[in-house]
């Protein structure tokens, strides 16, 4: 297949794909505060090009980007959609493809707010219980991350939000866009932001009871968000972290399709146990 963009493609296109194919890539992220070395539409590129280049060796369509999700940052420029509006959005794309007659979904985050990805996941879930027109496709959540040693490394050294792994990325995509001046919040803002990604929120409630709903909000001392080192990206690094996450993909994903393809023609499904016990069980 030359081109891989459905953007790009014809209806008569999309139904000589699906005579042989019935996979494909859904990219999401937003635009949010990347501080002032990187673009807002940051994570739309880790989404646009780690799935063209997934897109390439799988042979496979990707769908649009879709550009809004949660990132529950507050600086100019965060464009935030609530959690269930976006799962119910991507809920409804999949339900949309699936009637065309496409059955395995792979879906990138090229952002990594745990609260969209949560709710993402058991909504799906949920979907696929109530719909049975579902229960022959594969949806898979799949972040770059989990496919990169060396990105899961950088999490560990306390390196997470528009700083060397992203910065590396962009330097390998598209250096054009990243700016040289680097500019971090005051030295115990960054320093708490790298032990802590998630400590930009200041919750308050009006007692100590697990039961209450707490009230959330960004901390008037976050005025750049940058979480980890920056000034240490380089192009180098993008390149390995794609090569990386293409190479493990891949190979997973292959594998993921072939199991999915069997089970469809067999009937099997791994059954979840209380216990997490896993069984084949003919249906």
């Amino acid at each position: 297949m030359k081109n891989h963009q459905m953007r790009l493609m014809t209806v008569e296109d999309v139904q000589n794909y699906l005579k042989k194919n019935r996979t494909i890539i859904l990219p999401y992220a937003l635009c949010e505060q990347h501080g002032y070395h990187l673009p807002l539409d940051t994570d739309i590129r880790n989404a646009e090009y780690s799935s063209a280049a997934l897109a390439e060796k799988l042979d496979c369509m990707v769908a649009p980007v879709l550009n809004y999700t949660f990132s529950g940052g507050m600086l100019p420029g965060t464009i935030n959609v609530k959690p269930n509006t976006f799962s119910n959005l991507v809920g409804e794309i999949i339900e949309s493809l699936t009637l065309q007659g496409f059955r395995n979904f792979i879906i990138i985050p090229g952002h990594g707010g745990s609260e969209s990805m949560l709710h993402l996941k058991e909504s799906l879930r949920i979907q696929k219980w109530l719909n049975p027109a579902l229960a022959d496709d594969l949806i898979l959540l799949c972040p770059i991350w989990d496919f990169s040693p060396t990105w899961t490394k950088l999490f560990q050294s306390r390196d997470y939000h528009a700083s060397e792994a992203e910065t590396s990325l962009l330097l390998h995509w598209c250096p054009e866009v990243v700016r040289k001046k680097i500019v971090m919040d005051k030295p115990a803002v960054a320093e708490r932001l790298r032990d802590d990604p998630d400590s930009y929120q200041h919750r308050v409630s009006f007692t100590t009871l697990k039961q209450e709903v707490i009230q959330t909000s960004q901390r008037e001392d976050v005025k750049i968000g940058v979480m980890g080192y920056p000034e240490r990206a380089n192009a180098a690094l993008g390149a390995k972290i794609e090569a990386e996450f293409v190479k493990n993909a891949v190979r997973e994903l292959r594998k993921a399709i072939r199991e999915a393809d069997s089970a469809r023609k067999t009937g099997k499904r791994i059954v979840h146990e209380d216990n997490d016990k896993l069984k084949i069980l003919a249906l």
